[in-house]
């Protein structure tokens, strides 16, 4: 009977310890991702044809960038678009396609970034290297 009640807590309160993340760790993937997505999004631009430069230095500039970050699930997304593609084409649908969920996934960023600043009472924009400054600093006056 011992063995059974105490597998049942490793087998179900397990999962739960493990799959836990805090606050603040989900802050810092989503200002990570949007930091590097911002910082590379102008290679995003070379790869459409938007912007002068080596297609192919900015499509492995952006690889290079995403694998560093390859932990952070926020990036899962764009990660799987940047390995759908195949053979690097400027300007082909699968570029395109990457270029469309960088632009929106972006916002989406900001959004939750700036929501989980309004949770706590920011109302206005910040910039994202005071963010986490900010945040650390509520959590140790409130």
């Amino acid at each position: 009977m011992k063995n059974i009640f105490l597998m049942f807590i490793l087998i179900f309160g397990g999962c739960e310890i493990t799959s836990f993340q805090s606050e603040r760790q989900v802050l810092v993937q989503k200002l990570e991702a949007f930091q590097l997505l911002s910082t590379y999004h102008h290679q995003l631009h070379i790869m459409i044809g938007e912007d002068e430069g080596d297609a192919d230095v900015a499509f492995n500039e952006f690889g290079v960038a995403l694998r560093t970050k390859k932990q952070n699930p926020e990036l899962i997304p764009i990660f799987n678009a940047f390995n759908r593609i195949k053979n690097f084409e400027i300007a082909s649908p699968d570029v395109m396609k990457l270029d469309y969920l960088v632009d929106y996934y972006q916002s989406g960023l900001a959004l939750s970034i700036e929501g989980i600043m309004r949770g706590y009472g920011i109302l206005k924009a910040l910039p994202l290297d005071s963010v986490l400054i900010i945040y650390d600093d509520l959590l140790i006056n409130n």
